[in-house]
């Protein structure tokens, strides 16, 4: 089962609105250029099958693709739609379907899928859109330009560097070198530490706000004593994340500087074991007796029905994230730790661990 929990719990603590503004518009224009490479705008606009210079008047911002079209367009420049969503993914989603890969359809597929429960009001508050707009493009009555779609994109699942790394390469997009830099490093680091991340949850709590710590010891001191785990290791865990600059120290404390949301599900390998890692440590808390829902069931099941129970528990997971997105003033730091596979022999399993 494909779920990273660093991808659904890297939520900031504070809300931040996504609007199609000009940040938006420029990462369309400096999309387009990207992807068009070498190529003239006047030679690609031809291979769209356009007679005027369309991809110009695009890349000058003067008008935009739909969704859709900008989908054709990767494609008409080479690009694998079907190995991109499933690199974006990490798995190939269920709704993809390669004969319309650049259609509406898939647009919309995609962006329900995204979204999962989330009501349709906050997906547009988030965005900071009308959301009889958002309304109708999550229903297919409409098509989002390509700025609106990257605003959604951003509004719902805070990936969007993820999606335009599978696209093309960000460092090519001025406007997001530097953000896909950091990422690429706070995503190193959820790998390397996985507890940085823990003690950096942490520090959204909002009694950390409002302690008065004596010295960096004293604070140092609080985070052991939230988490559970050794001063050394918070020690190592706040100067990586100094180090990859998502924390500041100001008037001698630390404080959140850029709070991004990691999804550690590119290196397969490296995935499995950070996902080793948070299993051992809700194994840890449930042998040292601590509160918290355990529990075990062992079943007979068809392999289509356990299937079925993986899609349940992934649309649990949609509505943890919401859950998460929307929650203010945290109080704890959650551990979302989940099994559920066949239990027959390697040779036997039809269900990979990782898809």
């Amino acid at each position: 089962m494909h779920i990273h929990g660093l991808r659904f719990a890297l939520k900031s603590a504070y809300h931040v609105e996504v609007r199609p503004n000009s940040r938006h518009a420029t990462l369309a224009s400096e999309l387009i250029r990207s992807l068009r490479g070498r190529r003239s705008q006047t030679a690609l606009s031809r291979r769209m099958g356009y007679r005027s210079n369309i991809v110009h008047r695009w890349e000058a911002g003067n008008c935009w693709p739909t969704a859709a079209r900008f989908l054709s367009l990767c494609t008409r420049v080479g690009v694998d739609l079907e190995g991109s969503f499933t690199r974006f993914y990490g798995r190939r989603p269920g709704w993809l379907n390669e004969r319309r890969l650049a259609t509406s359809e898939t647009v919309v597929d995609f962006l329900n899928d995204l979204r999962g429960r989330t009501p349709i009001k906050t997906v547009a508050a988030v965005a900071g859109m009308n959301r009889f707009a958002v309304s109708r493009w999550l229903r297919g009555r409409a098509e989002p330009r390509l700025p609106d779609f990257l605003a959604l994109i951003e509004a719902i699942s805070r990936r969007l560097v993820d999606f335009i790394s599978v696209l093309t390469d960000p460092a090519t997009l001025p406007s997001l070198a530097r953000e896909a830099a950091e990422l690429t490093r706070a995503r190193e680091l959820a790998y390397a530490s996985p507890w940085s991340h823990a003690t950096l949850r942490a520090m959204e709590l909002a009694e950390h706000a409002t302690l008065d710590f004596r010295d960096a010891d004293d604070e140092v001191a609080w985070f052991a004593s939230v988490l559970g785990i050794d001063r050394t290791d918070v020690q190592d865990a706040l100067e990586a994340l100094e180090n990859t600059g998502q924390i500041q120290r100001r008037r001698g404390r630390r404080v959140l500087h850029r709070v991004l949301d990691v999804n550690t599900g590119r290196d397969l390998e490296r995935a499995r074991q950070v996902k080793a890692t948070w299993t051992a440590a809700a194994l840890e808390r449930l042998r040292a007796g601590s509160a918290g829902l355990f529990g075990y069931s062992l079943f007979a099941i068809s392999r289509a029905d356990l299937q079925r129970l993986r899609e349940v528990q992934l649309e649990y997971v949609r509505e943890m994230q919401s859950i998460i997105s929307q929650s203010r003033a945290p109080e704890c730091v959650g551990l979302y730790a989940v099994q559920l596979l066949d239990l027959s022999v390697p040779e036997r399993n039809a269900l990979r661990a990782d898809e």
